[in-house]
């Protein structure tokens, strides 16, 4: 059985980093996605602290600290999930370093062979995992009767998957602290969990991005159904949901610096169609158009570049900002100021010299 346990481990430490090397990969990555690959990474260090045995200190420290975002990272993963964008704040994932932190002071007192300490730190650190573990399962079950039919099968599979996983995980770890020769058959049932895990976010992750969904924009579908109003009777209340959720979407993730920008990339990113992203632009915000719309942020932000003493040229200026081309920001930024960039940032540097407050150009 060591031979399966040491092949299998090796297997799962493969699995892991292919995984986090493929998601970083990705030109474009959601939350969920970014928080999965962290976790893969820390996943495989896990598995290889256990073997590291008389390996250099340093070796020993780096995968210690590497193998502290496992539970603490996949609960993130489960809100970005199934919360969408803006699912994990600050809060959360101060949260999630606290109990980073907390492992690794459990790991290096244990390493050091300090024990005055390990016991409280210990009883913490359990407390604080199994709540983080069992909120992973909660996130799931969050909205879940509101949710489209589609949505609800994929939140039963992840309980189902995950909740079975954390239960023999548990089980298995408990008969080995009873039981010390049971120790490397609870090795391959957690290696065994762990694939599993693996392999099913990954198609969560895959069917998220097929079919995303936020529970904002879904909610005021739902409340807006029966609705039918035309393109002329104003915004709807989806509509100024929807709005709120792409202009947060927009600014939270700078996507207008990206040259290339489509409707289809907000409407995925929001979880949409691109019809209905379409209307919210027009009918929430009151843009003419998509394009319009992305362009007031490229040209703040290109005014907020001028303005600040950066020295590169207006070409280099309008690249940064989203702009493929000169010509393009040029007359963009002439209809939204009414004067051409260098004009504007020469202005604007001799009203600086001479104090005086000089407006600026900012998203309406």
């Amino acid at each position: 059985m060591a031979t399966d346990v040491t092949w299998m481990t090796w297997g799962v430490v493969g699995l892991a980093l292919a995984s986090a090397v493929a998601l970083v990969a990705r030109r474009r990555k959601t939350d969920a996605e970014l928080l999965f690959a962290v976790f893969c990474g820390s996943v495989a260090m896990a598995m290889l602290r256990p073997g590291l045995g008389d390996a250099p200190a340093w070796l020993v420290v780096a995968v210690t600290l590497g193998a502290c975002a496992t539970c603490n990272v996949y609960w993130l993963v489960a809100r970005a999930l199934f919360r969408g964008p803006g699912g994990v704040g600050r809060v959360h994932i101060a949260v999630a370093a606290g109990i980073a932190t907390l492992i690794m002071l459990y790991r290096f007192a244990e390493m050091s062979g300090v024990e005055r300490g390990m016991a409280v730190i210990g009883d913490v650190l359990t407390l604080a995992s199994s709540t983080v573990l069992v909120l992973a399962a909660v996130e799931a079950l969050r909205g879940w009767s509101t949710a489209p039919a589609a949505e609800r099968h994929l939140r039963i599979a992840f309980v189902g998957v995950y909740g079975t996983c954390l239960t023999v995980g548990t089980v298995s770890g408990a008969w080995a602290g009873v039981d010390p020769g049971w120790a490397p058959a609870h090795r391959l049932v957690v290696l065994c969990c762990t694939i599993a895990i693996v392999l099913f976010t990954h198609g969560a992750l895959l069917l998220r991005r097929r079919r995303p969904w936020t529970p904002l924009i879904a909610a005021a579908t739902d409340a807006t159904a029966p609705d039918t109003a035309s393109p002329r009777a104003g915004p709807t209340t989806e509509d100024l949901a929807l709005a709120a959720a792409i202009r947060r979407i927009l600014e939270q993730r700078a996507l207008y610096r990206e040259p290339e920008l489509k409707v289809a990339a907000v409407a995925a990113a929001v979880g949409s169609a691109e019809h209905k992203v379409s209307r919210a632009i027009t009918q929430g915000l009151g843009e003419r158009n998509f394009n319009q719309w992305v362009n007031r942020y490229r040209i703040d932000h290109a005014c907020r570049l001028l303005a600040s003493g950066d020295e590169r040229s207006v070409l280099e200026i309008a690249l940064d900002s989203g702009f493929a081309s000169l010509g393009p920001f040029n007359r963009a930024f002439k209809a939204l100021t009414g004067t051409t960039p260098t004009a504007w940032r020469a202005a604007r540097r001799r009203a600086d010299a001479a104090g005086i407050d000089a407006a600026g150009c900012r998203v309406s």
